[in-house]
């Protein structure tokens, strides 16, 4: 029978929606049946036999809704494998001293289920394309506008934990 997996993301600008959408397709290729499902529309998660739960990050934090996700559900995820997977633009250099700062924005989660696996990840800044008052601030981060998704290292993560769910 083949592996079923929920592949659920939160996103405010569906960078992260694009990274879990490139996640979910390795996993099918690799065998598994798997759903991807924007966070706020899961109810139920005992159909699945792993969940892989992605977020991106704002002024370093999880969206407040994955944090929410993980305290309602984590008796359910406790006896299932999970894996976390963050979009940040910090990553945008992607160096060990970033890597190291921006697991700890996991924290949240990992407090309530240890996850198989986390991915680390860039994303995407269109300053014309957030609201007004987070094009503001995003001018003093430093960080430059661009997309910074690199998709290879995405699948890579993605094949690897197909081996781990």
């Amino acid at each position: 029978m083949k592996q079923k997996i929920l592949v659920i993301y939160a996103s405010r600008t569906r960078s992260t929606q694009s990274i879990a959408s490139a996640i979910a397709e390795v996993l099918v290729k690799r065998g598994a049946n798997v759903d991807m499902r924007f966070i706020l529309d899961v109810s139920d998660i005992s159909p699945y036999d792993a969940v892989v739960i992605g977020s991106s990050i704002r002024t370093g934090h999880l969206l407040p809704e994955v944090i929410r996700f993980v305290k309602i559900y984590h008796e359910q995820l406790r006896k299932k494998s999970v894996a976390y997977f963050i979009v940040c633009m910090t990553l945008y250099q992607n160096t060990p001293e970033n890597r190291k700062k921006m697991m700890s924005a996991l924290d949240p989660v990992c407090q309530w289920v240890e996850p198989v696996d986390i991915g680390l990840f860039g994303g995407i800044l269109e300053r014309k394309k957030l609201r007004l008052i987070w094009r503001i601030l995003s001018l003093f981060t430093g960080f430059p506008e661009g997309d910074f998704r690199d998709f290879p290292s995405i699948r890579a993560w993605a094949a690897q934990l197909a081996e781990k769910l």
